[in-house]
């Protein structure tokens, strides 16, 4: 080691890398807790549709929360285009926001609201709220419009632009987002609770800055960014190298009944991983895409859940290429729409992912979730008198895959949310919006069998107490090759179907990614599929199994058709007939 070497080495404290490295997620961690608290939406306060993030001055990321694990390596996309356009016009107190998804974002209904922060007259840091707005405008609801075929069909583009300067809020700036938007006052609080999320992360980072100064914190960071990186690629290195093939079809691409296909190579080696998407499908004529940006956030997600990697910093994202051209289904070209970019076109990423790396490291991966079915409905509240939205996120109380040792959990929400969704208060949703749950149970075979099996699928219906103004669906997993895969002889559920019994009588299909129309007293049913299996049913233990049939999760008929258990009179296994029925079923 030369006397530099040592020089250098001196100067850093163990101790003060945990320090101020924790410090960062914990200033991250109370800009999330300032949203849940003073947002107007459900949205962030209940279903927590948001992630915020410190970044350095050159936009890598540093620490954020992830309350939306989907947004877990978007960050650093977004803080380049604003540089760019304002590299020489920082000043103290500015804020800026910026929704436009060919600028690094995802999706136009998400906005993301940037504050530089600096040290004197030295830019050092950024604080970034990304957050999911009740409504961007446009002609569908709250954003989606499956007839839209560009991003001007979907609403109000916001490229990087100055929402305060020098700390003064620009109203006029502000004024005209607003005049575009069906819900200004729930979008104007959002907005200016992401502008109160950025101010504590400037408080945070001023308090640290004070403590220990610029260059000492610069210095404990780039030894926790290599520490994380050096991590992660032993991570990536307990991979068998080699070239991995997956793929995933979603139910269409909405402009045509052509099934739409994610498609990627996943090569491992020496600590590293690229992921080449450029035999995915062409871009879809309508807003079922996604971006460059997030689909690099999203197959870099899947592996720090398949590698257990909690760091979501610029050293754990260092180990990880792309090859993902322009003009495909997962990195559409300007003006295409990529409204579906966070929902179906995500979950399609990491099935395709999972897929791919499912041979490689059986023990590691999970079985996918399952997809999400989505309506939205905008409507005059009685009470206000105005338009509001029911974004009913109950319909998004997704199953998860079984994996290597428990089956899937029952609900949190699909493959973007990773176990992180959450249903709203029955009673809270009820009484900010004229509707009665009817029901929201498990229901009984919806699983995918497996050793060890999926989550159980929900009925959930919903009864509305006034009409629609408008009304849309978005989502994907009505058909057979749409449902999540089971993995290594776990069984895949059976699609998700979703109707509307009308109050004159009668029951419709509700076809997906469409406009339809909500009567008072209509009541909207989703009889959503369960989560797919994870190894040979056959291999179940049988005691679970017994077990499932007592808690009214399967069937007593199907767990013999699948299971080959037998459960005799008295609710318990049947043990010879089990093992004669097995070996029947093995070898049939």
């Amino acid at each position: 080691m030369t006397g530099g070497m040592r020089r250098a080495n001196a100067k850093v404290d163990p101790i003060l890398v945990s320090i101020i490295t924790n410090r960062l997620d914990g200033i991250a961690e109370e800009m999330a807790q300032t949203l849940m608290m003073t947002s107007r939406s459900g949205i962030f306060a209940e279903a927590r549709d948001f992630v915020t993030g410190l970044l350095d001055a050159d936009g890598r990321l540093l620490a954020q929360s992830r309350y939306f694990p989907g947004f877990a390596c978007a960050l650093p996309y977004i803080v380049p285009p604003v540089i760019a356009k304002y590299r020489n016009n920082l000043h103290e107190g500015d804020v800026a926001f910026v929704n436009d998804p060919y600028s690094g974002n995802s999706h136009l209904p998400d906005m993301n609201v940037l504050k530089p922060i600096f040290d004197g007259e030295e830019l050092c840091f950024w604080a970034v709220c990304k957050g999911h707005m009740a409504d961007i405008g446009g002609a569908g609801v709250a954003g989606y419009d499956p007839q839209g075929e560009t991003v001007w069909d979907d609403g109000v583009i916001v490229p990087p632009t100055k929402l305060m300067v020098r700390g003064k809020l620009q109203e006029e700036v502000l004024d005209l987002l607003l005049r575009q938007v069906k819900l200004p006052d729930i979008v104007r609080g959002d907005i200016l609770c992401q502008v109160g999320g950025v101010n504590i992360g400037e408080r945070g980072l001023r308090d640290l800055i004070n403590r220990y100064g610029i260059a000492c914190i610069r210095r404990h960071i780039e030894v926790f960014l290599s520490a994380s990186e050096r991590s992660m690629r032993a991570k990536i290195r307990g991979i068998p190298a080699g070239k991995y093939v997956g793929e995933k079809s979603l139910d269409n691409d909405v402009a045509s009944d052509r099934a739409l296909t994610v498609r990627v190579e996943v090569t491992v080696g020496d600590g590293a991983i690229n992921f080449d998407f450029s035999k995915s499908d062409a871009q879809s004529a309508r807003y079922m895409n996604s971006t460059d940006a997030f689909t690099r956030s999203m197959a870099m997600l899947t592996v720090f859940g398949i590698l257990e990697h909690s760091q979501s910093n610029d050293g754990s994202l260092r180990p990880f290429s792309f090859l993902n051209p322009p003009g495909t289904c997962v990195h559409a070209e300007f003006p295409h729409s990529t409204v579906l970019a966070t929902c179906s076109m995500a979950e399609a990423v990491q099935e395709a992912v999972q897929l791919a790396l499912a041979p490689a490291v059986p023990d590691k991966v999970a079985a996918p979730s399952t997809k999400l079915i989505f309506p939205i409905i905008s409507y005059i509240h009685p009470a206000k008198k105005r338009l509001d939205v029911n974004v009913d996120f109950f319909f998004r109380c997704n199953p998860s895959g079984g994996t290597l040792g428990y089956d899937g959990w029952e609900q949190g929400g699909p493959a973007q949310e990773m176990g992180m969704g959450r249903c709203p208060d029955p009673e809270i949703h009820e009484l900010t919006h004229p509707v009665r749950i009817l029901q929201f149970e498990q229901a009984r075979d919806s699983a995918g069998a497996g050793r060890f099996r999926g989550g159980n699928g929900h009925v959930y219906r919903v009864r509305h107490f006034v009409p629609s103004v408008n009304a849309v669906v978005f989502g994907s997993g009505t058909r057979a090759h749409a449902v999540p895969s089971g993995l290594f002889g776990g069984q895949s559920p059976g699609p998700s179907r979703l109707t509307i019994e009308r109050a004159s009588g009668g029951k419709e299909s509700i076809p997906l990614n469409s406009f339809f129309q909500v009567g008072a007293g209509d009541v909207i049913e989703l009889c959503e599929m369960g989560g797919p299996g994870y190894g040979d049913p056959l291999d179940r233990d049988d005691e679970r199994v017994v077990r499932d049939v007592q808690d009214g999760y399967v069937s007593i008929a199907k767990a013999a058709e699948v299971y080959g258990v037998v459960v005799d009179g008295e609710g318990r296994v049947d043990h010879d007939a089990t093992a004669a029925l097995r070996q029947k079923l093995r070898h049939h």
